[in-house]
């Protein structure tokens, strides 16, 4: 069952539960309520969507010879780790909010690595 907590607006008791409306004043309780998580939760979805796209660019335009091409592998991993879904883990609140970004981080990177691999293994255009 839910805990009782006071509404931050009037101060009349509400419950804990995410989407309780406050009878009193209409306050919603809502997912980042009360925390600093909004502003972690952005940067990281924003890193999950737009990392793997910046690698990939970088990935293609780095393939012209091989001192470029192991900067464009320094960078990719870089970026991998920073956006590892490790780094974040205490934002997650359901189990399948940390097993969807798990995924997705596995299949963005797994296919960028594919993709280094066949670039190496192919050779430069150079």
């Amino acid at each position: 069952m839910s805990e009782i907590m006071n509404c931050p607006e009037c101060n009349h008791e509400i419950l804990t539960r995410m989407g309780t409306i406050c009878p009193n004043c209409g306050y919603t309780v809502g997912y980042f309520n009360g925390d600093g998580k909004r502003k972690k939760y952005g940067k990281f979805f924003a890193l999950t969507v737009f990392i793997p796209f910046i690698s990939f660019v970088t990935i293609l335009f780095a393939q012209m010879n091989k001192y470029t091409m192991i900067v464009g592998i320094a960078i990719f991993f870089y970026l991998a780790i920073k956006s590892c879904p490790l780094l974040f883990k205490d934002i997650f609140l359901t189990k399948f909010e940390r097993i969807f970004f798990w995924l997705v981080w596995i299949f963005a990177n797994s296919l960028l690595f594919a993709l280094i691999f066949n670039i190496l293994k192919k050779g430069f255009e150079g």
